[in-house]
């Protein structure tokens, strides 16, 4: 597996990485028995960086067992959710403890939105706290991941950041001119969310050869399974560029998907009434929208009846709408299902 610098951090790591959201029995729904063997499956590949967060529920805590006998095989990194310099601290402290172990090499500030800049970069904002954690040797580098590209390219500048974490695929591709060439100028690890779209760009093989095309470091892909996981290793290994010819091909191919596709990224859950929101709503909603009842397959219909009991119990409350980063109409998803299986 072909390995990289990642910036100014002079960690080596697989240019492939472990996501860690399908590292989650409550984000994945996986049993803890799968999760465990796609660590070690992914780590006896010879993947070398895990990347999780304190917002993925049990994640860290599984990947934490792992860690128990297999750490020196892989370099960590984690993020908080948090904004303030106390609540970061503890999520740091948490972090150590599920992930057993006593330093964490990455350290990152999670999805961080514009709003939100000032008070993370204040006195008494979580980029405090990271600090304070780095000196005292719990962490070793400080990251930042957000979906505005704004927040990310303003914060380069600000030199308190060794890598910068963003959504960039075939869909995605706002960052080749702006982001990708500044931060390889400030010799800032460039680290790759969201390269399959969530799962929505299904071509494996044109995805990772479009990375070659591009001067970044790391891609981070979470997989589901150890087929999933061998499935996307195979093709992660190739160092093949994807021709004009096939880069035309590859946009058309995913075409259908637009922009405002769900990338199962689970931030707009927990929802108050457990609705799996990026399944039961968005996919299913991809799956059937342009279509009538009658137009349907019998197992979506059958999906959809029993369903019903998912689409009745949202209350509306707005929640999972104001965390999406994709600003995903989710309610009116929701109505849209709701219609379409009703009296059914």
């Amino acid at each position: 597996m072909q390995k990289v610098r990642l910036g100014r951090t002079n960690l080596e790591v697989t240019r492939w990485g472990l996501g860690g959201i399908p590292l989650s029995t409550i984000m994945s729904g996986n049993t803890e028995e799968v999760i465990n063997q796609v660590i070690h499956t992914a780590l006896d590949y010879g993947i070398t960086i895990i990347d999780t967060s304190r917002g993925y529920m049990d994640s860290e805590t599984l990947i934490g067992e792992v860690m128990k006998t297999r750490r020196s095989d892989c370099v960590l990194a984690s993020k908080t959710m948090s904004r303030e310099k106390d609540a970061a601290m503890a999520d740091i402290e948490e972090s150590l403890q599920q992930l057993q172990t006593d330093r964490i090499e990455l350290y990152q500030i999670h999805a961080l939105r514009p709003y939100e800049v000032a008070t993370v970069m204040g006195e008494e904002g979580a980029l405090k706290a990271l600090r304070r954690a780095q000196e005292q040797g719990m962490i070793k580098y400080i990251g930042l991941t957000s979906h505005h590209l704004d927040v990310l390219i303003d914060l380069i500048k600000t030199g308190e950041f060794d890598t910068v974490m963003f959504p960039f695929n075939v869909i995605e591709r706002e960052a080749e001119t702006t982001l990708i060439p500044l931060a390889n100028e400030h010799d800032i690890g460039t680290i790759v969310m969201k390269p399959l779209g969530g799962g929505a760009i299904r071509n494996i093989v044109k995805a990772f050869k479009f990375f070659n095309n591009y001067p970044v470091d790391l891609i981070l892909n979470g997989v589901a399974n150890i087929a999933e996981c061998k499935e996307n290793l195979a093709a992660a290994e190739s160092r093949d560029q994807l021709t004009p010819d096939e880069l035309v091909s590859f946009e058309d191919e995913v075409s259908f998907l637009g922009k405002d596709f769900c990338r199962r990224c689970s931030y707009c859950e927990p929802c108050p009434n457990d609705i799996q929101i990026p399944f039961m709503i968005h996919v299913f909603w991809q799956m059937v929208h342009d279509k009538t009842y009658e137009e349907l397959p019998v197992e979506k219909q059958e999906m959809g009846k029993n369903s019903m009991i998912w689409f009745q119990a949202c209350e509306e409350c707005g929640k999972c709408e104001e965390r999406c980063p994709y600003d995903l109409p989710t309610i009116k998803r929701k109505q849209e299902l709701l219609e379409l299986f009703s009296n059914r």
